[in-house]
C-alpha cells in the first residue's frame, strides 16, 4: 500500500471509530506514530514507516494547500470535505519538532447535532441555561480545557434558540465554522488576513444583531469588546479557558476588564468537563463495543449565576456562591455507577 493511502486509511479509521483528532508524532528512527484521541483518551493507531514518511507529510500538506517546503515554522490549513470519506473539512496544524514535523488533524464533527436534553447536564444546570438564553443583553461564559464539550453546548442551545425564537438575529464569530445550523448567520475568522474576533464582532454590531457569540476570548481587546456589547444591549456568549467557573472573574479581570462593569454585564458562568461514561451493556467489564469499559462521556458542570447576592459578594472580596458545584456532580456519578473515582481522577482533577 502506498503511503498516501496508508494514511489516508488510517485517518479514516479513526474518524470512524469516533476518534476527534489524530497526531501524526514523528519518531527518532524518522517514522510517523498515528495517535488518536477518542473520549478524551489517546491511542496508537498506525504509523507510518521511515521510507514512507516524508512523503505522507507532503501529501497531507498539499491537501490542505500549504508549501511542503516550509519545515522550520508553524502552519495551518483546511483539507477539503470528501478526502477521507468525511463530509466536512478537516483542520490541519503543522509544528516544527527536533524530530520533524508533527501534524495535528482536527476532524469534523460527524452526525446530527444533539438536542439540549442529549447532552445530559443536571437538569438544573440545563433549565439555568435555557433561561439566560431568554435574557436580552448579558454576558454567558463556558469554559473548560480544550475538548470539554464546550462548543457543542453551546451550539445546541443556539439551534433550540434559532428554531423557538425567529425573531431573535443571531451571529456567531466562530474559528472556524465547525457546524452550520440553520437560522444561525455564522462567520468564519481569519486572523492570517487581518480578520479576527475583534473585526468580526465590530462588524457583527452593525449587522443588528440580538445575540453574539464570539468563538473564544482569548485576549484584552475580545473580552473588552465583549463586554462593551453585553453593556449596550446585545447577548453576548463565549467561552473561556479556565478550570472552574468561580475563577472566570479573575481570569477576565487579569485581561484588564473593569471589575465594575464585570458585574454589571455578567449573568451566567458554566464550567463543564467530559467524563467517560460506563458502558451500561457489558456493565463496564470490557467488550467489543467498548474501551476497556468506558462508551461515551457525560458532562459534570459548575454553574455560577450572578445573581444580586453574588454580585454584592463579588463588590465585597468574597468568593462567589454555585447554583451547582462540579465535585458534587462527580460524587453523583460514581455513587450512581456512571463512572470511576479513577475516571473522575483523570478528567477532573
Amino acid at each position: 500500500m502506498s503511503p498516501i493511502s496508508l494514511i489516508e486509511r488510517l485517518v479514516a479509521q479513526a474518524a470512524g471509530a469516533g476518534a476527534s483528532d489524530v497526531v501524526a508524532e514523528p519518531q527518532d528512527d524518522g517514522s510517523l506514530l498515528l495517535v488518536a484521541r477518542r473520549d478524551g483518551l489517546r491511542s496508537p493507531v498506525g504509523r507510518i514507516p521511515v521510507d514512507a514518511a516524508a512523503q505522507a507529510v507532503a501529501r497531507l500538506k498539499a491537501l490542505a494547500g500549504l508549501p511542503a517546503y516550509i519545515t522550520d515554522e508553524p502552519q495551518d490549513g483546511a483539507i477539503a470535505g470528501g478526502t477521507f470519506g468525511m463530509p466536512g473539512d478537516v483542520r490541519l496544524a503543522c509544528l516544527p519538532t527536533v524530530r520533524g514535523q508533527r501534524l495535528a488533524l482536527r476532524l469534523p464533527v460527524l452526525g446530527a447535532l444533539p438536542k439540549p436534553e442529549a447532552l445530559r447536564l443536571d437538569a438544573g444546570v440545563l433549565a439555568q441555561l435555557r433561561q439566560a438564553l431568554r435574557r436580552r443583553d448579558g454576558l454567558l461564559l463556558v469554559t473548560g480545557p480544550t475538548g470539554s464539550g464546550k462548543t457543542t453546548t453551546i451550539h445546541s442551545l443556539l439551534a433550540e434558540l434559532a428554531a423557538e425564537r425567529t425573531d431573535r438575529q443571531v451571529v456567531t464569530i466562530e474559528d472556524p465554522v465547525e457546524r452550520r445550523i440553520p437560522g444561525l448567520a455564522q462567520v468564519a475568522v481569519s486572523p492570517a488576513r487581518g480578520f479576527g474576533y475583534g473585526e468580526a464582532l465590530a462588524a457583527a454590531l452593525r449587522q443588528d444583531a440580538d445575540v453574539l457569540v464570539v468563538g473564544e476570548v482569548r485576549d484584552r481587546a475580545t473580552a473588552a469588546a465583549c463586554l462593551t456589547a453585553a453593556l449596550t444591549g446585545h447577548l453576548v456568549i463565549s467561552t473561556l479557558h479556565c478550570g472552574r467557573a468561580a475563577e472566570a472573574v479573575r481570569r477576565l479581570t487579569d485581561l484588564g476588564v473593569d471589575r465594575d462593569h464585570l458585574r454589571s454585564a455578567l449573568s451566567l458562568v458554566l464550567a463543564q468537563r467530559l467524563v467517560r461514561r460506563r458502558h451500561d451493556a457489558c456493565g463496564g467489564a470490557g467488550c467489543a463495543a467498548c474501551d476497556g469499559g468506558f462508551l461515551g462521556r457525560v458532562p459534570v458542570c459548575d454553574l455560577l449565576l450572578l445573581d444580586d447576592a453574588n454580585r454584592t459578594r463579588l463588590a465585597g472580596g468574597l468568593p462567589p456562591l454555585l447554583a451547582a458545584d462540579l465535585d458534587e456532580q462527580a460524587a453523583a456519578l460514581v455513587a450512581g455507577g456512571v463512572t470511576t473515582d479513577a475516571e473522575l481522577a483523570r478528567s477532573v482533577a
